[in-house]
This record gives C-alpha cells, sequence and structure tokens, in this order.
C-alpha cells in the first residue's frame, strides 16, 4: 500500500487559507462613519442604544458615547458623570487632578456648572485603524473608568 503524502501545495494552501482567515483589515479613514462602528460593535456583541451621523452610543458596561471626529483623525470616547450634590469645587478638582495623575490611559475634565466629570480617550483612526484595535481599545477604556473608580476613594463620582 502506498503513503500518501502531502504536496508542497497543500501545505502552501493550509498557510494561506490560515493567514487569511486571521488577518485583520485595515479600515481607511475615508471609510469610517456610524454605520462602521455599528457594525464593529454588533459583531463584538455590544449593545448599541443609538446611532446618528456623527456619533454612537453603546452599553459595554458603562453608557458610551463615540464621536467622529470632523476630519476623521480620530474617535473619541467619552463618558459624563455627575457628582454627588454638594461637591466643592476644591474636592472636584482634587479628584479631576488624582485621575489625570494615576489613570494614564484617560482624560477628565470638571464642569462646574452641571458638577460633573467627563473622561476622555482619543482613538487614532489615522492612517487605518483594524475593528480588533478599535474594541480592544475600548476595553482598556472601561479598564480606565473602573480603576478611575477605585481610585476615587471619597465616592464622588455617581
Amino acid at each position: 500500500m502506498k503513503n500518501l503524502k502531502p504536496s508542497k501545495l497543500f501545505y502552501l494552501f493550509i498557510l494561506f487559507f490560515s493567514l487569511h482567515s486571521t488577518a485583520q483589515r485595515i479600515i481607511e479613514t475615508n471609510e469610517l462613519n456610524t454605520n462602521l462602528l455599528k457594525e464593529t460593535f454588533n459583531n463584538a456583541f455590544i449593545d448599541v442604544l443609538e446611532t446618528t451621523e456623527n456619533y454612537i452610543v453603546i452599553k459595554n458596561t458603562y453608557k458610551t458615547y463615540l464621536d467622529i471626529d470632523k476630519d476623521k483623525r480620530y474617535i473619541l470616547i467619552s463618558n459624563t458623570y455627575k457628582l454627588v450634590n454638594g461637591t466643592s469645587k476644591k474636592d472636584a478638582l482634587e479628584l479631576i487632578n488624582k485621575l489625570n495623575t494615576d489613570v494614564a490611559l484617560v482624560k477628565t475634565f470638571y464642569t462646574e456648572s452641571s458638577n460633573t466629570i467627563t473622561f476622555y480617550y482619543y482613538f487614532w483612526t489615522e492612517g487605518g485603524f483594524t475593528q480588533k484595535s478599535l474594541i480592544g481599545s475600548l476595553r482598556l477604556y472601561k479598564l480606565a473608568l473602573d480603576l478611575s473608580l477605585q481610585v476615587d476613594t471619597a465616592k464622588l463620582i455617581m
């Protein structure tokens, strides 16, 4: 009985198929729109709550906004939370300083008129990106929010 040996062409086919099935397509900035974001998050089983022409709202533990820059250079990922009633400006600014020092991934800002804190993360799309990198960045952003709540030992963030 003759032993069959796979040919070099067979191995080449297997290699090509395995590389092709795991390769990520680079998304160019001219392709970036909220429908692409919606598709990306739906494929990752992340709830899409709202979609407009300029932004999308998702729910991945936290209700999060993703705004596309008008020049499509980045996607701004953000959340805004109220601070506990009666929080002084001094206490809010001390918290902001602590968060901006201890949580490197996000930038936080305080708005005195609404007594809110806003978290910002810029996901750069200029030059292209993959859907996998966007989902990975969203996961890191969520971890930064989790860490921010731990850093807020006075429990000022509602």
